[in-house]
């Protein structure tokens, strides 16, 4: 019922927004931190809500033009400064376990790690051409494992372009050339070198990967118990926006998200 409780507590400070630092703390108070984070979601990855915008402020430098943040602006009208909530977040137990995450005006990722040593995680962003890229992955004692929300086509293993095919013609009629001119022909898979005697390259054996952790060991200046901490903040991201360019973009998302 204790837990329970810390859990709610845990999981209503952080909806809240509250920011959080703590550092030094038991991996049972950290793992509650951890699993009150993940709650949001591995996979449901939001971006950070836009707080307003203003014109650029008046800044010139020492030849009169207009500035901002170190870049000089030709046209300042044709820009705002938009305004965002971003966050972050990031803990660890002390054992092993962590969990860590962000969200950008355009872009967001979360990761966590169990106690068995599985990273399962989740990344976002908008890309050029308005549409969200979105990303699953998890990488175990199996490796490395991912799937993402591009077209079925766009997945497809990569073709040889047509420059490709021209190097490799180029290539094997040089070879030819050369092997001709030598009066021999130097290629090991050739049937002259799979007589008996002659070297024959053995098919390789195929071995699945497998994965072991080894074991956590405290190097020689780790001593006490384990500790782990956790941390969690709201900050504000200015951003210069092209007025233009961000049209075309919100035009793009709005017939993307029309298409979905």
């Amino acid at each position: 019922m204790k837990c329970f409780i810390v859990a709610a507590l845990l999981l209503a400070t952080l909806a809240s927004g509250e920011n959080i630092f703590k550092i030094n703390i038991t991996p049972e108070e950290a793992q509650q931190f951890l699993n009150s984070a993940q709650l949001r979601g591995i996979g449901d990855i939001e971006y950070a809500p836009k707080t307003g915008e203003n014109p650029l402020p008046e800044a010139r430098n020492e030849q009169g033009q207009f500035v901002y943040m170190g870049r000089v602006i030709e046209h300042p009208e044709d820009y705002v400064e938009e305004h965002y909530d971003a966050h972050q977040y990031h803990g660890q137990d002390g054992l092993g376990q962590f969990a860590y995450g962000y969200k950008d005006w355009n872009q967001g990722k979360n990761e966590k790690r169990d106690e068995t040593g599985k990273v399962t995680g989740s990344y976002k962003y908008v890309q050029p051409h308005g549409r969200d890229f979105v990303a699953n992955y998890y990488a175990d004692k199996t490796g490395f494992h991912v799937e993402d929300n591009r077209p079925a086509h766009l997945k497809l293993p990569a073709t040889k372009t047509p420059a490709v095919l021209k190097a490799e013609e180029e290539h094997f009629k040089l070879w030819g050339e050369l092997a001709a001119a030598a009066g021999h022909n130097p290629d090991p898979y050739a049937a002259e070198y799979q007589q008996e005697g002659r070297y024959q390259p053995a098919e390789p054996e195929y071995q699945p990967y497998v994965h072991e952790e080894p074991p956590y060991v405290p190097g020689p200046e780790e001593t006490g118990e384990p500790k782990g901490f956790f941390y969690a903040f709201d900050y504000n991201v200015p951003l210069l926006r092209n007025k233009e360019e961000r049209a075309e973009l919100e035009r793009l998302r709005a017939v993307n998200n029309k298409d979905e």
